[in-house]
Parts: structure tokens; C-alpha cells; sequence
């Protein structure tokens, strides 16, 4: 049986889910691009889960969000599932969009670790060998505040009549393990960070000889094309991410914890004992069959 995924209220997250085969579905065409973006803000008023940093590659994305109310799988479910419907829509396809697998789901235990992921996030672009620096990607890439902005809901699968508005409000902000900075000083210390990166970067893309593809070539490629390189297979899917040892050790212990209290609880509802409590955090069977769950 699957391991239970656990939720809990004031966490930030890295959110990470690729495309059906690495095609390259989420190319960064304009249309594209409004999908995405309309879609986050929806998800993020529908939700109140706050957006810190977002890159769309043409086959994956990744992303951090702070979620105050523990609803961190309904927001990005709900990305997904309009994302698809609409980028499917407007190719006149009805197959799965996004892999099979998972969305990886991350939490992350300190702002080291937040900035961390930040810059991973953003650095993207260069670190896939498409352009030398992350700023020259076009396509979503988001950390600023001033990457705020109103967006108009895309002509493509969204009806005129239906419920949807037709003009969000996305807004960018910073990660609240970093409000004693000011705004100006945290985006100088992502720019800093992702500086640093694109150096090194380019420096082992000199060694081997290697070179960016460039935006020309990667909007020249076909949506359905994939990567040629081998697809990485039964890799880690980890629930936490922590550079300090000790913090990592205990958001473990943490989860063990967890799913242990999860398992005996879940065995008393099945015998019969509605009014159990499962541990904080639980989230499928709390949406999904109306569980008692403890605070937390």
C-alpha cells in the first residue's frame, strides 16, 4: 500500500511534476504561458497558498509555495488538472498531459533549504544546458515582486459564460521564513545565489565543451519531441528536504511517526470506530471520506 502523504498547515513546499515521456507539452509559446500563469493564480485565490518561485520548462516544472491552511494538494491538483485540460484543448489532444508518476511534494524544513530550492528552481533553464542565464528564459519564471501581474483567462478551453474570471491577480511574494529582509534585499540574495550558479555551470559546460542550446532552438522543437538522453528511472522521491543532518533526522523520525500513528488509526476505522482520530496532517481521507484529524 501506498505510504500516506502528510499536510501540514504554515509549511512551505518544492513542487515538482514533468510531462508524459519528457514531450514537450509546456513549451514556452505564449499561449502556453498564460495557461500556466492563469491557472496558478486561480489555484492560489481558490486556496490562499502563497507563490514564492516558478519555473516551467518545456517538459517539467518546479515550484515553492507557502501553504497556511494545508491545502497544498488541492492547489496544485487543480494547476494540473486545467493546465491539461486547457493545453490539450488547444492542440485538439485528449491524452494524459503529465506523467504517471507522482507529483513530487517536498517540504522544506529551513530558509537554507527554501533558498536553496529557490535557486534550483530558477537556475533551471541553465542547469538543462537551454540558455546561459535563467533571466534570458522565456518562458514562466518567477521570484520578484514586480513578476506580479494580472492575467486574462486564455481563449482556449475556458468558456466566455462559465465561472471562471476573466482576469486574475498572481501575486509573487517572499517566503515568510525571510520577513525580517526587506523585498529588495531577499530578491538580491536569490540573484546572488542563482549568480553563483550559472558561474559554475558555465565553467563545467566549458570544461566539457559543451554548449547552450538557445530560446531559437528550443521554440523550434516539436511539442510531441523528447529528450535524447536516457530517462532517469526508480529515483528517490523524498518527502523532506533539510542541508542541516540533525533537522533532517527528526522531520524523518517525524514522519515515521507519522504513518505509524496513520496505520493504527486507519485499522480502527476499519473495524468500526468512526470516531477515531488520525494524526495531523492526514489529508486523502479527511477530503475524500470526512476522517476526524487531530489539530496540528
Amino acid at each position: 500500500m501506498t505510504l500516506p502523504r502528510q499536510f501540514l498547515k504554515n509549511t512551505t513546499y518544492f513542487v515538482t511534476r514533468r510531462i508524459t515521456q519528457r514531450q514537450h507539452w509546456l513549451k514556452p509559446t505564449q499561449l502556453n504561458k498564460q495557461i500556466f500563469l492563469y491557472c496558478l493564480a486561480v489555484a492560489a485565490q481558490k486556496t490562499s497558498v502563497q507563490i514564492h518561485a516558478v519555473c516551467v520548462l518545456s517538459n517539467h516544472w518546479h515550484g515553492i509555495f507557502f501553504d497556511p491552511n494545508a491545502r497544498i494538494a488541492e492547489f496544485y491538483g487543480w494547476v494540473h488538472e486545467y493546465v491539461a485540460k486547457a493545453i490539450n484543448c488547444s492542440h485538439g489532444r485528449w491524452e494524459n498531459l503529465w506523467s504517471s508518476d507522482k507529483t513530487s511534494v517536498i517540504a522544506l524544513e529551513s530558509h537554507v533549504d527554501v533558498m536553496d530550492k529557490i535557486a534550483y528552481t530558477l537556475c533551471n533553464p541553465v542547469s538543462a544546458q537551454l540558455v546561459a542565464q535563467a533571466k534570458y528564459w522565456k518562458g514562466v519564471w518567477l521570484y520578484a515582486n514586480n513578476h506580479s501581474q494580472t492575467i486574462k483567462r486564455p481563449n482556449v478551453y475556458f468558456r466566455e459564460d462559465g465561472d471562471m474570471p476573466e482576469f486574475v491577480s498572481l501575486e509573487v511574494t517572499m517566503p515568510p521564513c525571510f520577513e525580517g529582509l526587506t523585498p529588495n534585499t531577499y530578491e538580491k540574495l536569490v540573484e546572488t545565489e542563482i549568480t553563483r550558479r550559472e558561474e559554475q555551470i558555465a565553467e563545467e559546460m566549458q570544461q566539457n565543451r559543451k554548449r547552450f542550446l538557445g530560446m531559437d532552438a528550443v521554440m523550434k522543437q516539436s511539442f510531441s519531441e523528447r529528450p535524447k538522453n536516457p530517462e532517469p528511472r526508480r529515483r528517490l522521491n523524498p518527502r523532506v528536504a533539510a542541508k542541516d543532518k540533525w533537522l533532517r533526522i527528526n522531520a524523518i523520525r517525524r514522519y515515521k511517526q507519522f504513518v505509524s500513528d496513520y496505520w493504527s488509526a486507519l485499522k480502527e476505522w476499519k473495524n468500526g470506530n468512526r470516531d477515531v482520530f488520525f494524526p495531523p496532517g492526514t489529508y486523502a481521507l479527511r477530503i475524500h471520506v470526512g476522517v476526524n484529524v487531530q489539530p496540528g
